[in-house]
């Protein structure tokens, strides 16, 4: 059946036009019948056919076939009573029918792109603890190995000596992961100071400059908003630091009253020289993100540089 659909959905005049007639064909005949015979059959074979027609094309596909059907029921029966009214019930149903439909998509379609981009964090991590963390401790139990095997107390020494270090460069990159996974910074002092620290740590390992100017409030944002806002400059620096290096970045966060603000620039052009439209498809996750939260996401880049801007309901 979606096979069948899809089909349809490539030819979209001709398939509004089939359905039309389709839809006349059924409701002339019962136009002439019996009223107590076909009693509730014209609405529902109406409702049927432009109810689909609403869901495969749009609300307002579906409102002109139920409205077509409406007028050629109505005129084939002489204008009954009831036929006029059909004319304002019948589209109204299909639009309420193919908008409830295309919101139900939408979310549809915004819990899939969540669900890979959580598979795309997952992969990462994955790579992260095999291409770093593992290969540390593998070369830490080499160096363990090499001191017990020393022949001199300086060459045990200087096993030890290596043996420490890659511990503690595994430590790091531990804590490193444990940031990416959940600051505390966030829950132990709040939005700005993580910020600042998210931006102090991504600048040590881009070389990106990143100056933040939070402003959330006196009180504190709720943590579902706090922990949003952090995703949101989080993601948005590191698409940044996949396309031209250098610079320097501005971070911004303002609230209003039932709103935060939130502006990301960076004053190095795109590495293309013009409008990259990837930008915006590569943030897709993010802009679904924002929209189930009741916020939305503007982004652009170019030769200016890169501007994103988006807008957080506080509740």
């Amino acid at each position: 059946m979606s096979r069948v659909f899809a089909v349809l959905a490539r030819h979209r005049s001709a398939s509004v036009g089939l359905a039309v007639l389709v839809e006349c064909g059924v409701l002339v005949p019962l136009a002439f019948a019996e009223p107590s015979a076909v009693v509730g059959l014209p609405a529902a074979v109406a409702a049927a056919i432009a109810g689909t027609v609403a869901v495969v094309f749009g609300p307002l596909d579906g409102a002109l076939v139920a409205l077509v059907g409406a007028a050629v029921f109505g005129s084939a029966g002489g204008w009954q009573a009831g036929e006029p009214a059909a004319l304002a019930v019948w589209p109204a149903v299909v639009v309420a029918a193919g908008l409830f439909a295309r919101r139900i998509e939408r979310q549809r379609r915004a819990l899939a792109q969540l669900v890979a981009s959580q598979e795309t964090e997952r992969h990462r991590i994955a790579l992260e603890l095999h291409d770093e963390t593992a290969q540390v401790l593998a070369a830490a139990l080499m160096a363990l190995r090499q001191a017990e095997g020393a022949a001199t107390a300086d060459e045990a020494g200087a096993a030890n000596r290596t043996t420490r270090a890659l511990i503690q460069q595994t430590i790091r990159n531990v804590r490193e992961l444990a940031v990416d996974l959940r600051p505390m910074a966030l829950d132990d002092f709040g939005l700005a100071p993580a910020l600042e620290r998210l931006a102090a740590t991504y600048a040590q390992r881009t070389g990106i400059a990143v100056d933040v100017d939070a402003r959330p409030g006196e009180e504190r944002l709720p943590p579902e908003a706090e922990i949003t806002i952090y995703r949101t400059v989080q993601e948005v620096l590191a698409h940044i630091a996949g396309g031209e290096a250098g610079g320097r970045v501005h971070v911004a966060i303002d609230r209003a009253p039932a709103d935060v603000h939130i502006l990301i620039e960076h004053d190095r052009p795109d590495r293309h020289g013009a409008t990259k439209a990837g930008w915006t498809s590569e943030l897709a996750s993010l802009r679904e993100r924002l929209r189930l939260a009741g916020g939305r996401l503007d982004a652009r880049s170019g030769a200016t540089g890169t501007v994103v801007k988006a807008h957080l309901p506080v509740r």
